[in-house]
C-alpha cells in the first residue's frame, strides 16, 4: 500500500510538525474517511477544538503515516496535488513562526491551505469575460 508521508521524530528530517499541520488541516476540514473520523472519536474532536496537535492526531490514530485510503477522494486528490507537489512546504517555510505552540503556526498557515484548497477544487476560469444581465419588469410598465 502506498504511503504518502510518514512521521520522523528527530534528526536533520524531522517532519513531526510540518506534517501535523497538514493533518490537523485535513481533520478540521473532514477530509478523512467516515471510518477513520468514527474510529477517531473524540481525538479528532480534540484537533479540531486545538485540544490536540495534528502531530498527536498523527502519531496516535494514523501509526505515524498519512496514506490515501485514509482520505475521502477530495482529500486524496488535494494531498496529491498540494503536499505532494512541494506546494504545502512552500506554504509551511513561508509562515514566520518562533516559539513553541504549534497552534500559532497553524493560525498563519491554515488560511493559505485552505485558499490553495478553493483554488483547486474551483480553478479560476479563464478566457472569455463573463458578464450577466438582470432584466427587471416594473409593474404597470408597457
Amino acid at each position: 500500500m502506498k504511503t504518502y508521508k510518514s512521521m520522523i521524530l528527530g534528526g536533520t528530517q524531522r517532519n513531526a510538525e510540518r506534517l501535523g499541520a497538514f493533518v490537523a488541516w485535513l481533520v478540521s476540514n473532514q477530509l478523512f474517511t467516515p471510518h477513520v473520523e468514527k474510529s477517531a472519536g473524540s481525538t479528532a474532536t480534540r484537533v479540531r477544538m486545538h485540544d490536540l496537535t495534528g502531530a498527536d492526531f498523527l502519531a496516535m490514530e494514523l501509526h505515524g503515516e498519512l496514506k490515501p485510503e485514509q482520505l475521502t477522494e477530495p482529500g486524496q486528490s488535494f494531498t496529491e496535488h498540494y503536499l505532494m507537489s512541494g506546494q504545502f512546504d512552500a506554504d509551511y517555510d513561508s509562515v514566520d513562526f518562533n516559539g513553541e505552540n504549534e497552534w500559532i503556526r497553524y493560525e498563519a498557515l491554515a488560511p493559505k491551505m485552505t485558499k490553495a484548497y478553493q483554488a483547486f477544487v474551483k480553478p479560476a476560469k479563464t478566457g472569455l469575460l463573463q458578464a450577466t444581465a438582470k432584466i427587471l419588469k416594473f409593474p404597470g410598465a408597457k
